[in-house]
């Protein structure tokens, strides 16, 4: 079974290759001048030390003053040096940031539109998949950065080690012991820190957003009119307290640590002033070793902590790389490369399908067939699998059995470029970009982006031309200064312009005018009727009326098909749509 510590090295191992393979000079130069840099600090100490013996033998007996301008000299030039190097690698840092983020970005974007679908659905993934939107190349940048800093930082430790032995070796063996406690409360004291303060992120995060709601105008007027303010606090005021509490905590802990190691720093400098005297005082020590060694007692107890800091942050950053990992993983859809066939028929052979990882069979060898060109409505009870069945055709799910054809050929088979010349989709859950209008129109077909004309057309299809009406650039949203908020009906209405605009031969109508008032929805659907004049359409819909105007019905009860024909033919059969016909008709009968 792998262990922590195991994990934690292999996904170190693994944030170093994904840095090497995306930007491996710039990487290798900033690995070597950070591993090298420890070299500047024992450097310092013995220049230090022979500085400070020259200057010595100087007063007491004048020898030639270039030994000590020599030494002078190249302690300056050290300490010039750790700084050029300490600016070089800041450079290469930003550098290497500014690389990955350009490199590995696209990489994981790329991956996003190539695994399978049902990942963004499984709730087991979504804290993976939100993570992965979270800035994936800053963790791994990060990581790379820890992984490179820890290694120095013990390479510094060693050196110094090496230095303070030379010097005495009980100061080596005292450094050596004293460093062993202060590193294991240091790390201990950082992973409960981190630890704790993960545990406070899910409430800060309930925090923001409950702050949030008194800025967000959706939510400020409902607030204000039901008088929820002092409950909102209250609620507020609860999480901030386990916040606050956990602060507590960490600075209890922090102090506690940071407490008995500065009695242990203070212990094992006394002992080093000690030493060190009475070894001047015997003539075993020289002043320049007196004077080096005391003056990096404080730096090795810097890096001491710096050096248990980086362990442990090694540790976090390594964790959240697991992430990535898990993410990279994921299985990709197979797309097909094979054009479309002359013949558009739609065929369902038999099909039937469950969503993966449960067990309910929502389709269950459904078979039916939409010639090219026709219009046809599906219809049925909420959970019938009206929309599962376009998920299917669209390729974003792969039928459990049975097939799906396109003229004969599987849809799987088909090409990317194929399905988008063949569907065009207004999925009931459609995207709102907070883009331009101009973008929002061309998704559907962004060869179109420049074509002002066909833009227009479609936004006065879509019953949406008013939007354009200070032009098709003004930004949509909020995250632009200029940006204009659109209401749900009208970013409805802009989504079903990006079907119009498509040339595909079916466009598919999940939903369409969910957000629409029925005026509005009766004006679009005259224009549904012009528009799908050359083209099929699948249109699905809970409002009934919408169905007339299908050439052919097909109603769907329990994954399969029950009665298919024209909205006549079906109310004559008295079946489960003419039911549901005549209790809509009755809903409106009672409105009016």
């Amino acid at each position: 079974m792998e262990t922590r510590h195991s994990h934690a090295i292999q996904n170190g191992i693994f944030a170093l290759k994904t840095v090497f393979c995306y930007a491996p000079v710039i990487a290798a130069v900033y690995a070597f001048l950070a591993l090298t840099s420890s070299v500047f600090t024992v450097v310092q100490i013995l220049f230090l030390e022979r500085l400070v013996n020259h200057v010595t033998a100087y007063i007491s007996a004048p020898p030639e003053l270039y030994s000590v301008l020599l030494w002078g000299t190249l302690y300056v030039i050290s300490l010039i040096g750790a700084q050029a190097y300490s600016f070089t690698l800041g450079k290469l840092g930003r550098r290497l940031n500014r690389r990955l983020t350009l490199s590995l970005s696209p990489a994981i974007i790329n991956k996003f539109s190539r695994i399978d679908y049902h990942y963004f659905e499984n709730a087991e993934f979504k804290d993976i998949m939100s993570r992965m939107t979270a800035n994936p190349q800053q963790t791994i940048h990060n990581t790379f950065f820890s992984v490179i800093n820890c290694i120095s930082q013990v390479a510094k430790l060693v050196g110094m080690l090496g230095v303070f032995f030379r010097a005495s070796l009980w100061i080596g063996l005292g450094a050596a012991l004293i460093g062993i406690p202060m590193s294991i409360l240091n790390v201990q004291a950082t992973v409960k820190q981190q630890r704790l303060l993960r545990k406070a992120t899910r409430d800060q995060r309930m925090g923001e957003y409950l702050q949030n709601l008194f800025s967000d105008k959706h939510s400020a007027y409902e607030i204000k009119i039901f008088q929820a303010k002092d409950h909102i606090l209250d609620i507020w005021h609860e999480y901030m307290k386990k916040i606050v509490e956990r602060y507590v905590r960490i600075t209890k802990i922090l102090l506690r640590a940071q407490s008995i190691v500065s009695l242990l720093k203070i212990a094992y400098t006394a002992f080093a002033v000690v030493t060190l005297i009475s070894g001047f005082l015997s003539g075993s020590v020289e002043l320049g070793v007196v004077v080096s060694i005391l003056y990096s007692i404080g730096n090795m107890f810097s890096i001491l902590t710096a050096a248990a800091y980086s362990i442990s942050d090694l540790g976090a950053k390594t964790y959240e790389i697991g992430y990535y990992k898990e993410f990279m993983d994921f299985r990709e859809r197979t797309q097909g490369k094979e054009n479309l066939p002359h013949n558009r028929d739609i065929t369902f052979e038999n099909v039937s399908f469950k969503y993966p990882g449960t067990e309910r069979e929502i389709l269950h060898n459904l078979s039916f067939k939409i010639k090219s060109g026709e219009k046809v409505a599906l219809v049925g009870v909420n959970g019938a699998g009206k929309s599962t069945i376009i998920k299917l055709l669209c390729g974003l799910y792969t039928p459990d059995s049975g097939r799906i054809t396109v003229g004969g050929k599987d849809i799987s088979a088909l090409s990317q470029e194929a399905l988008r010349q063949f569907l065009s989709v207004v999925f009931q859950d459609f995207g709102s970009y907070q883009l331009t209008l101009r973008e929002n129109v061309a998704f559907g077909d962004l060869s179109k982006l420049n074509c002002d004309e066909a833009l227009r057309e479609a936004l006065t299809f879509a019953g949406a031309k008013e939007i354009a009406e200070n032009g098709l650039d003004i930004h949509l949203g909020r995250l632009e200064e200029d940006g204009i908020d659109v209401s749900k009906g009208q970013w409805q209405r802009i989504a079903i312009s990006r079907a119009f605009l498509s040339n595909a031969d079916f466009i598919v109508l999940d939903e369409p005018t969910a957000s629409l008032d029925p005026i509005a929805e009766s004006k679009l659907y005259d224009s549904f009727s012009s528009v799908l004049q050359t083209r099929g359409c699948i249109l699905i819909s809970h409002r009934l009326a919408s169905a007339r105007l299908a050439e052919r019905i097909i109603v769907i009860e329990g994954g399969e098909v029950i009665e298919t024909g024209s909205h006549d033919e079906l109310m004559q059969r008295k079946g489960l749509y003419s039911v549901m016909y005549e209790e809509q008709s009755e809903w409106y009968k009672e409105a009016s």
